[in-house]
This record gives C-alpha cells, sequence and structure tokens, in this order.
C-alpha cells in the first residue's frame, strides 16, 4: 500500500512538471505586435531588432518604455513596447488600427 502511494505521488508530480512546461511554453510566445507602416504618412518612429518601436525625435535616454496592450486574437492578449512619450505611444498604435486597451509603464497603468 505505501508503495503504491510513493508511485501515485511520483506519477502526480510528472503529470505536474509536465503540465508546467507546456503552459510556461505556450504562454512565452512574445505576443509582440509591430505597427503597420501607412503609405505616404511621415515616418515617425523606428523599430530595434528586440522589436521596441523608438519614436523619432524624442530624446531615447530620458523617455521610459512602454506597453500597450491591444486587441488581437491571441488568448493570453498582445503588446506593442514603445519608447518614448506615451501620447505619440498611443498615436503610433492608432494610426496602425490597433485598439489599444490600456498601458502600462513604470509610472503605473491606464487605460
Amino acid at each position: 500500500m505505501l508503495e503504491k502511494g510513493r508511485k501515485m505521488k511520483k506519477t502526480m508530480r510528472l503529470v505536474l512538471i509536465g503540465f508546467s512546461i507546456s503552459f510556461l511554453v505556450s504562454c512565452a510566445s512574445n505576443g509582440i505586435i509591430l505597427p503597420n507602416t501607412v503609405l505616404g504618412a511621415v515616418k515617425t518612429y523606428s523599430v530595434n531588432d528586440k522589436g521596441t518601436v523608438k519614436i523619432l525625435g524624442q530624446d531615447m535616454m530620458t523617455e521610459p518604455t512602454h506597453w500597450l496592450y491591444v486587441e488581437c486574437e491571441h488568448w493570453s492578449g498582445c503588446y506593442m513596447r514603445c519608447q518614448g512619450q506615451i501620447k505619440s505611444c498611443k498615436k503610433v498604435a492608432t494610426d496602425s488600427q490597433l485598439d489599444v486597451d490600456y498601458i502600462f509603464s513604470r509610472f503605473g497603468s491606464q487605460k
């Protein structure tokens, strides 16, 4: 009886470890959304190799990074990472026809 209980505990641990790994891998998909360029419009941002939108003409040494959570089809949500003034980041998102749900930055979150 004691042996059967130990086997059951080991099995449950393995199942939980397997579930945890698969859950974390599914959550690890970056969900980053990049803005669409609008033809004929003046480009006000650049995108670095990490996927961060950087607003042109703003001091990147002092401007914080914001996460604009936007509507998307992914079950865990999507975001656009942007460095610059919040209003400029929001404008890039709306010009790209992204619906911003809320914004999170080191100054807090806002709608």
